[in-house]
């Protein structure tokens, strides 16, 4: 296997090793007070790198419309047939309103990854990143669209073994995170996103510094925002790439500063507790 394959494989896993910070969330936090993270600012940051790779653009399903009923009475066989359309419908119709929230402004974090779950548990992934493809089309200047589209890659690559089809899924949720960062840059789950992917590419392509900044921005960018669960995962993250960067006095700052926001958060006591590689 080529190194470039080598490399985009483990960007792959580690889009999916970034995404674990989002599946268990605390409850809600005191107020934000100013982070410690400053010494990032000092360091001499590459360039995110450029995506190119695109992907095609099927047609979105669509919903199967509820029967309105017959004027005529049904055939002797037809109770069978009109239960089989009933769950048809009632499918679609939980599909469409799952999209709904991914795509919704006014939805929360824990409802996007409440209806993430359903479509994984569904084995509906497939069909919301051709639902999602299509939306962001309709949607050019929508930057809910390519998010959810990033997200709907990475938790695909968690259903892939094929080393070729999970290179192309990094990718394509590298380009989408860029591309809703494009339309909104202060779109936190896109920046955390494409910060944790970055977080674990090869030692070798020195994305280290880029990450600490990138972090140390978004958590400035949180406290200019009301507190919410998911925010603990800055630190979190934050802290492990100074413990990575040999640096585990402001790894340790960092985490107990989080853990002062977001006294509930599990994944911040066992960093300080249990500091990674100790």
């Amino acid at each position: 296997m080529k190194a470039s394959t080598v490399a985009l494989l483990i960007l792959g896993l580690g889009i999916i090793a970034g995404t674990i910070f989002y599946l268990e969330r605390p409850k809600a936090s005191p107020v934000l007070a100013k982070p410690v993270a400053a010494a990032a600012s000092n360091r001499t940051l590459a360039a995110a790198p450029s995506v190119t790779a695109a992907a095609p653009q099927p047609t979105r399903p669509r919903p199967v419309p509820e029967d309105p009923g017959d004027a005529k009475p049904a055939p002797v066989v037809a109770p069978a047939l009109a239960d089989a359309k009933a769950d048809d419908s009632a499918g679609a119709t939980a599909f469409s309103r799952a999209i709904d929230i991914l795509v919704s402004k006014q939805s929360s974090f824990q409802q996007r990854q409440a209806a993430w779950k359903q479509l994984r548990e569904a084995g509906e992934l497939d069909q919301a990143i051709a639902a999602l493809k299509q939306g962001a089309a309709d949607n050019p200047a929508s930057s809910e669209y390519p998010t959810a589209l990033g997200e709907a890659y990475v938790y695909k690559l968690q259903t892939v073994r094929d080393y070729h089809k999970t290179a192309i899924l990094a990718l394509q949720a590298d380009q989408s995170f860029n591309t809703a960062l494009g339309l909104d840059p202060a779109n936190w789950e896109a920046q955390f996103f494409k910060a944790a992917s970055l977080a674990h590419w090869p030692p070798e392509m020195n994305k280290g510094p880029e990450v600490i900044q990138q972090l140390s921005s978004l958590i400035d960018q949180q406290e200019a925002q009301p507190p919410q669960p998911q925010f603990a995962q800055t630190y979190v993250l934050l802290g492990d790439q100074y413990q990575k960067a040999g640096q585990p006095d402001y790894a340790l700052q960092t985490w107990r500063l989080g853990a002062q926001k977001f006294p509930g958060d599990p994944t911040l006591q066992n960093r300080i507790n249990h500091p990674p590689g100790q």
